[in-house]
């Protein structure tokens, strides 16, 4: 079926929506919900937006029926996490290996299917990063190698910015 929804915004913000029944949220139904303030006053020179998700390499069905059992039967850890959609599962492009003894090093071409998003920057700018966390269970931590990270908003609420290495994501 289709629904209309209509908000009534109160909050400017980063947001995500996601489904309630059964295993909706878990097979994908999810995503952001930009609200956009004429008062905000934040300068940068572009944005990102990065939903964060965790994924079992099972299908919903057979989580589902594991988990309504009873006993219930618990369907371990997630086996993969995703960048907007994107992570690594049974992809041979992941499969590379250097032969220099050195660690396990994973080659991508830039339209690889398993490929991680690349979020194309100029250096001496300034980026907002729009952060979301689908995940049904992991809690995350997220850092730019090499950066450091200005926080202006926490879920749905503009914060008195402060500057940190690495943050911590839940869903």
């Amino acid at each position: 079926e289709t629904f209309t929804y209509k908000f009534i915004v109160d909050k400017a913000g980063t947001h995500f929506y996601h489904g309630h029944y059964g295993m909706q949220r878990s097979s994908g139904l999810y995503g952001m919900l930009i609200v956009r303030s004429p008062k905000e006053r934040l300068i940068y020179d572009g944005e990102f937006n990065l939903l964060l998700s965790d994924w079992w390499h099972q299908s919903i069905h057979a989580q589902e029926l594991a988990l309504s059992s009873r006993p219930m039967r618990w369907i371990g850890e997630p086996q993969s996490l995703l960048i907007n959609g994107r992570g690594q599962f049974n992809c041979s492009q992941a499969a590379y290996f250097n032969k220099g003894g050195e660690k396990d090093v994973c080659t991508f071409k830039e339209n690889d299917q398993c490929a991680p998003q690349t979020l194309r920057v100029e250096p001496n700018r300034v980026y907002r990063l729009r952060i979301a966390s689908t995940t049904a269970l992991a809690s995350l931590n997220l850092a730019v190698q090499g950066h450091q990270l200005v926080v202006v908003e926490a879920d749905g609420n503009y914060v008195a910015p402060f500057t940190v290495n690495d943050i911590d994501v839940y869903s």
